[in-house]
């Protein structure tokens, strides 16, 4: 196979030999049967995946996705110095989507910059599209994501233990605080209204967001769930953030902080999630509402699942 191959499957077989050959090659195991186990599960999903196809390429055969949740079950057991989100990356043709990298949220700026260096690495991978190059070309990427996300997952127990320190109890995640510094450059450039600039500054903290009104009362819009579609965002958990009653006005008339508040799916109120603090320019109070916010959903996302 190549890089001409034209279905969504043959993409995938490619891939999953590809990533046999790497799991043959890098894993470290105490005991090579565990290896052989994985290797041989994994060109067994790729015959499936290229001899079997269901609807035009665009899905894979179950015996497929049967063998390739066996060789994900053998990743989770057990620690062969891979990632198991390279399976993902492998089927990604026929998914549609690839692993993200979450920032672990250290405190310690040393761990955060260790953090970014991988989720780094991961991003330039993909820019490249070498994934949907030659063979040479994706065994690299396969290799190369398979150990970024190896190696991110391993600092995630490292970042545990540091921000359990007392030190560092309780404080704002340092990647959080960088980002609010852009979200307040960002902000203090836009020429826009009020709500304009606190959508700016949620997304500089990677947070969609959208101006809403409704029968005179004007706000800003986020899903719980960080959906990028508009849509979307009406018909599941949200944030509503608001200035009194207003998120439109022109900014020299913005009066009062930005106060943010949860809705279930059917549009009931939850509680307050968070008001910022009066005395800021408004640059400033956007900055920080968008920080506060974002500590809020990576803590308690989970909690309000979209139904």
């Amino acid at each position: 196979m190549n890089a001409t191959d034209t279905t969504a499957s043959a993409a995938v077989a490619r891939r999953l030999v590809l990533l046999a050959g790497i799991v043959r090659d890098r894993a470290v195991h105490p005991d090579p049967s565990r290896i052989d186990a994985l290797e041989r599960r994994l060109r067994t999903a790729a015959l499936l995946a290229d001899t079997a196809q269901l609807d035009g390429g665009r899905r894979l055969a179950p015996d497929a996705l049967d063998v390739l949740q066996e060789a994900r079950e053998l990743m989770a057991g057990h620690d062969f110095h891979l990632s198991a989100a390279a399976i993902e990356y492998a089927v990604a043709p026929v998914a549609g989507s690839v692993p993200d990298m979450r920032p672990h949220g250290a405190v310690s700026p040393k761990l955060a910059r260790d953090d970014f260096e991988f989720q780094k690495l991961r991003n330039t991978v993909l820019h490249t599209r070498r994934l949907d190059g030659t063979d040479e070309d994706v065994t690299w990427a396969l290799r190369t994501l398979a150990s970024a996300h190896y190696g991110h997952e391993r600092l995630a127990e490292e970042i545990a233990v540091s921000n359990a320190r007392p030190c560092y109890r309780g404080k704002t995640p340092y990647h959080l605080l960088a980002q609010q510094d852009y979200a307040r450059k960002a902000a203090r450039r836009a020429r826009t209204h009020e709500g304009g600039k606190l959508v700016v500054a949620l997304g500089e903290f990677g947070i969609p967001a959208f101006l809403h009104e409704d029968r005179g009362v004007s706000c800003v819009l986020v899903a719980v769930d960080r959906s990028a579609d508009e849509n979307a965002a009406h018909t599941g958990p949200r944030v509503l953030i608001a200035s009194g009653e207003h998120a439109q006005r022109p900014a020299g008339e913005h009066d009062a902080p930005w106060a943010g508040h949860l809705y279930d799916a059917d549009g009931d109120y939850v509680d307050e999630v968070f008001e910022a603090p009066s005395g800021l320019d408004l640059p400033a109070e956007c900055a920080e509402a968008a920080l506060r916010l974002a500590v809020w959903l990576d803590a308690n996302a989970d909690r309000y699942p979209r139904t």
